[in-house]
């Protein structure tokens, strides 16, 4: 499911989330650099969510750097790796076990939409886990992974 949401779609979903509340609703993202992951291993990051907005996150894209030799631009890997992510806040996995990479992440053509928008509280944080589980000896030198979405302050009351 890559289908992008329009502006109007992400203006709606925080209205009704916040309850018709006077809104700022502006672009972020999140990015966690995973370094040195060999097959068979798994590594966690943290990311810190701004205290000043919500965070609702539309989707997630990666890209993978691999130690093998010869590697360019137009020859792009798929990591063969699964992902977790958790929303510490609520401790809910956004999905309820790791998902392979590939189906849950585009590899660096613009983020690929989640089912749904999740929202993540201000003043929270999401764990990312990361396993590769490439049948060879496939290290990752470098594997990014972008968490798109956008800040939502809400002003007064509804």
């Amino acid at each position: 499911m890559n289908n992008r949401y329009s502006v109007q779609e992400i203006q709606a979903f925080c209205a009704q989330v916040y309850e018709g509340r006077k809104l700022l609703i502006t672009p972020n993202g999140y990015t966690v650099t995973f370094s040195t992951v060999a097959a068979g291993g798994s590594s966690t990051q943290v990311v810190n969510v701004s205290a000043v907005a919500d965070f609702v996150m539309l989707g997630i894209s990666h890209r993978c750097v691999l130690a093998a030799a010869g590697q360019t631009a137009a020859t792009k890997p798929a990591p063969i790796g699964r992902i977790l992510i958790t929303d510490s806040g609520s401790n809910e996995q956004l999905t309820m076990q790791a998902v392979d990479l590939e189906n849950y992440s585009e590899n660096g053509s613009g983020a690929r939409s989640l089912p749904f928008p999740r929202v993540i509280s201000g003043r929270s944080s999401l764990t990312v886990q990361v396993t590769n589980y490439a049948p060879a000896a496939e290290t990752w030198t470098s594997l990014d992974v972008f968490l798109a979405g956008v800040n939502v302050r809400a002003y007064g009351n509804a």
